[in-house]
């Protein structure tokens, strides 16, 4: 099945018009009917990321119904699902650079500078504290 279809079947299957999706995910209604028509290949990853509460299915599978490629990488307590395009370039990293910017820059700007500046010991220091915060943050909830 293309995604197209895919996508039509899952809007059908929650009584939600083409103009309905649109205007709960913020994009046109003819974006979403060029998606469904098969005219757009491959949807942005942020528009798959805003349809995905409303058609009631996890961002990730809608990302591998479209055709992105999948690595999922287990880390100690946590798994990490990245996407690729066809020709291997990571498919959302923008988009969550842009959330860090947005949500802390001075921690955005010192992970940048920290990929650039320290040696591979410092940030295998600096991984190891931040993974264990986030394990105690995960066990909190």
């Amino acid at each position: 099945m293309k995604f197209g279809e895919y996508l039509r079947q899952l809007r059908v299957d929650k009584g939600i018009s083409q103009r309905e999706l649109a205007d709960l995910s913020g994009f046109s209604n003819a974006e979403i009917s060029k998606i469904e028509s098969g005219g757009r290949k491959k949807p942005s990853t942020a528009l798959l990321k805003a349809m995905a509460p409303h058609l009631g299915i996890p961002y990730e599978v809608l990302m591998n119904k479209a055709g992105y490629l999948e690595e999922v990488v287990i880390h100690t307590g946590y798994t990490e699902h990245i996407f690729k395009d066809d020709d291997g370039s990571l498919a959302d990293i923008v988009r969550k650079v842009k959330e860090m910017q947005r949500a802390d820059s001075d921690w955005a700007n010192i992970a940048y500078r920290v990929s650039r500046e320290l040696s591979r010991e410092d940030m295998e220091a600096i991984k190891a504290i931040a993974s264990s915060l986030l394990r105690k943050a995960d066990e909190g909830r």
